[in-house]
Parts: C-alpha cells; structure tokens; sequence
C-alpha cells in the first residue's frame, strides 16, 4: 500500500495536467452566435418611391443624316440612314435621375440607306459594326421632367446621359420633346455630333463621292410602354 499510494497520486497528477480532472471543472462555454448571410448581405438597389419604369419597343428608330456630295452631281444632298429595333428599359424618379440599371439600345447592322454600296461601306469602314455592334445610351438626368407624367400630355425636357459608339463614351445632353398616349410614350430628340466626337473618320470613297460634311445630325424616335400600364 506504501508503495502504490505515490503510483496512484502521480497518475492523478498527469490526469489534471492533461486536462482530464480540469475539464470537469471547467465552466460550459457559451457558443458564440454567427451573423447570418442576410445581416451582411448588400440590399439590392431599389427604385425611388414614385419612380416610373419603361419598356423600349421594337419600333423605335433613329435616323442619320450626313451631307455629301457625289461625284457627277452639281448640289450636295443628305445621305441618309436609319436603324431599327431599339431595345431596353429605363426607370426615372422623382428627383429626375435614372436607376442604374437604365439603358437604351439599337443594333448598328440595322443601318440602311436607299444604296447598298453606301451601308455596306459606312458599317464596315466608318462605324466598324463587327467590333462595336451596338449603339447605346445610358440616361443620367432629366431636367424639367415632371412625374407622373400624365396621359395626353406633352413634355419637354432636357436630358443628360452618356452616348457609346464605335466603342467611345461620350457624355452627352440634348431637347427631348415627349407625349404619352395611354400607356405609351413617345420621345424625340435631335442631337447633332461629329465623327471625331466617337473616334470615327468622315467616310472618303474615291471616284464616289467628292465630300463629306463632318456634322452628323441624329433624330431619336423613341417608343416605350410601362409606367403603371
């Protein structure tokens, strides 16, 4: 009994150092609570109470005109090209800026004239449509635009934003007159730019035409539906 009374005390000794007399000691730790994934979650943008979204038809068109003049004609004439097919929407509010998500779009390859041999050469060489297909504006401000806008009203407001073409950004502000009929709105706008303005040469096309007026004047018909429709 001597001799197995220290036996036991060291072997209690090593139980306690090893944690295992401590352990039953010891106080039940508390579980931290883990923040779930919705308190550290970004809430997605919402629109402005009050705010007005649209839907771009199909039906829009913007057209083109550019001064030129051809070889074996004696006064200059416009040469003039029109696209198809807008697309996109855009959500105005109450103060007159655009949700983020905003945007208007209207493919290039849709660009025709009453000569072949011009649309080919203006998408291929000045506009460049394999690389930069699209023309698109994204809406950043209205100014003088009072919501809701009422049915069989006209509107006329100034609209800021910022113009891509041929891969350039440009930003831009014109005059928008606009209606509404229903549940559909219609807008014009008639802006006018440079070819240099989006990085594009005016188009020369020897023993064809003698020059071109570097004025690119555009008219916008816009047509959209929504707002509570």
């Amino acid at each position: 009994m001597k001799i197995a009374s220290p036996l036991i005390a060291l072997v209690s000794l090593v139980a306690i150092a090893c944690g295992g007399a401590a352990t039953t000691a010891s106080p039940t730790p508390v579980p931290t609570a883990t923040p779930t994934q919705t308190a550290t979650a970004t809430a997605a943008p919402t629109a402005a109470v009050g705010s007005a979204t649209w839907t771009v038809s199909n039906t829009s068109k913007v057209t083109v005109k550019v001064r030129e003049q051809l070889v074996g004609v004696n006064l200059p004439s416009d040469a003039v090209l029109a696209a198809t097919g807008g697309t996109g929407s855009f959500t105005v509010n109450p103060d007159g800026s655009f949700s983020a998500d905003s945007k208007v779009t209207f493919e290039l390859s849709t660009l025709s004239s009453d000569q072949r041999d011009r649309d080919n050469f203006v998408k291929q060489d000045t506009l460049q449509v394999r690389q930069f297909p699209t023309a698109a504006f994204v809406p950043t401000h209205a100014t003088g635009l009072v919501l809701p806008i009422t049915a069989n009203s006209e509107l006329k407001f100034t609209l800021a934003g910022k113009m891509t073409i041929h891969g350039v950004t440009k930003d831009v502000t014109f005059d928008v007159v606009a209606t509404r009929e229903g549940t559909q709105l219609k807008a014009t706008a008639t802006p006018t730019w440079k070819f240099g303005d989006f990085g594009m040469r005016a188009p020369a096309v020897p023993f064809r035409v003698v020059s071109v007026n570097d004025e690119i004047r555009v008219v916008v018909e816009l047509v959209a539906t929504g707002a509570g429709a």
